[in-house]
């Protein structure tokens, strides 16, 4: 069965008036998904656990990009509940504010956790990961503007958090073999994509392919997804 890296951005019920609806999880779909996963004997893994390469027949890594408020008020109560943690994305010079990269075209501001909660979440256990400062398209910028998207996010985490940050995620999914190379010289150990597919089908540890959670993935497609 090979290890999967799901992947999820927000929680809750969408607004009215916001594009891309179907990248909203309810709390409740949620709820359901991970005590599914936790039924079909599913182990809940770390990043460290992917690093060395260790495949076990029923692991998965849950990831959340982009540190939006709704995790802490909506995901994190069932992550407690189950005693699991996660992985989360941090758009690093964004933090406290909103999705500047995209809030015009998805026609709704959506907020993103201050310093507080995420060295709160740190503090708990759960892993935290870079996201890039802002948010671009990394393939598409200046060089330089790209080495600091990459690694002044990492120092300023690192600086905050007095912990060492292992873990990247391509804006957008929007990567080259410059940009990969560039993750690796910055000091990251991993680095996530928007490639479909399991943890064994990924070309390498800076190119991770995961599974992207749509709202409307209810349990029998979920598990469809996941088997």
């Amino acid at each position: 069965m090979g290890v999967k890296i799901l992947t999820y951005h927000n929680v809750g019920k969408p607004p009215k008036e916001a594009r891309l609806k179907t990248l909203f999880v309810s709390k409740e779909q949620l709820s359901r998904q991970v005590r599914l996963l936790k039924l079909l004997g599913f182990s809940f893994l770390r990043t460290q656990d992917l690093i060395p390469n260790r495949s076990t027949s029923r692991g998965v890594l849950l990831t959340f990009d982009d540190a939006y408020m709704d995790f802490w008020y909506l995901a994190l109560p069932i992550f407690i509940e189950h005693y699991l943690r996660c992985l989360i994305f941090v758009p690093v010079g964004l933090v406290g504010e909103y999705n500047r990269w995209d809030y015009e075209k998805l026609r709704i501001k959506k907020p993103i956790m201050d310093w507080g909660k995420i060295k709160e979440l740190h503090h708990l256990g759960f892993e935290i990961g870079s996201h890039s400062l802002t948010h671009p398209y990394l393939s598409k910028i200046d060089p330089k503007q790209a080495w600091e998207e990459i690694y002044t996010s990492k120092a300023i985490l690192e600086d905050k958090l007095g912990s060492e940050i292992t873990a990247f995620c391509y804006p957008y999914g929007d990567y080259d073999e410059r940009i990969r190379d560039l993750v690796q010289k910055a000091g990251y150990k991993l680095a996530f994509t928007t490639k479909h597919g399991r943890f064994e089908d990924s070309e390498n540890l800076f190119e991770l392919r995961r599974i992207t959670v749509f709202g409307n993935d209810f349990l029998p497609k979920f598990l469809l997804k996941i088997l």
